[in-house]
């Protein structure tokens, strides 16, 4: 979005949309990290079991290595799942910082802008 620094109205708008921009965004991020936190929760969760089906399975003669390579093999989907919610989460997060950032200059342009009047 550009606007006219020297149009003290079109800041305020700015402000105001930036404003509005703001909470959606926070509602996102808030959306965003719940999801993360199921995703992990399922991931967690789907670990355990197939840990402990493959426990139950081995007749007690597989390595440590082994069996976590067999219940990676089945959760792998889960945990693909959690890191994209969690990357995602953290990419809502830089928007909203970001978005804070131009919010804060445009408030600073428009107190300077009152200054000078």
């Amino acid at each position: 979005m550009s606007l006219n620094p020297d149009d003290p109205a079109e800041v305020a708008r700015a402000i105001a949309h930036m404003m509005d921009d703001l909470e959606q965004q926070t509602a996102t991020y808030r959306s965003d990290i719940d999801q993360a936190a199921r995703s992990g929760a399922a991931y967690k969760r789907e670990w355990a079991t197939a840990m402990l089906t493959v426990i139950g399975a081995s007749s007690g003669r597989t390595t440590v290595a082994e069996r976590e390579a067999r219940v990676e093999v089945e959760t792998n989907d889960f945990r693909v799942t959690a890191e994209i919610h969690e990357a995602q989460a953290k990419a809502t997060k830089e928007a909203l910082n970001s978005l804070r950032v131009r919010l804060d200059s445009a408030r600073s342009l428009g107190a300077n802008l009152r200054a000078q009047t």
